[in-house]
């Protein structure tokens, strides 16, 4: 009885630990979103977007506290063509981080199809 309690417990704390915390939109500094943890993937298109696919989803209408409109929970985006120079380091930090299973924390702002734009990338330790 005292080995499944104990599994259940490892269980329950290993399985929190493990998974990002959701992305959380705010109203302040004009209204922006963020999100913190891992790459889920990333996906170029010919459309020239970049997709950045969270490891945990965002709630169903978070984006609202920023005063923004999106359809996707699961990833944000960034042009290529209106932002070359930044989506290019985006691109290359954002396949550092995955390729090292490293954390990142993007801000949003705006949309790009249904999508967050993605304007700002960090790459955390």
């Amino acid at each position: 009885m005292i080995s499944k309690v104990l599994l259940t417990t490892f269980i329950l704390l290993f399985t929190t630990l493990t998974f990002a915390d959701k992305p959380k939109c705010y109203a302040a500094s004009a209204g922006y979103c963020q999100y913190t943890g891992k790459i889920s993937r990333i996906y170029v298109n010919n459309d020239n977007i970049i997709l950045l696919y969270f490891d945990t989803q965002m709630d169903d209408g978070e984006w609202d506290v920023a005063g923004f409109t999106a359809t996707s929970k699961f990833a944000g985006a960034v042009s290529l063509d209106t932002q070359n120079e930044f989506a290019k380091l985006f691109y290359s930090t954002a396949l550092a981080a995955q390729s090292t299973k490293r954390k990142i924390t993007v801000q949003m702002r705006g949309n790009i199809g249904g999508y967050l734009k993605i304007d700002r990338i960090w790459l955390d330790e």
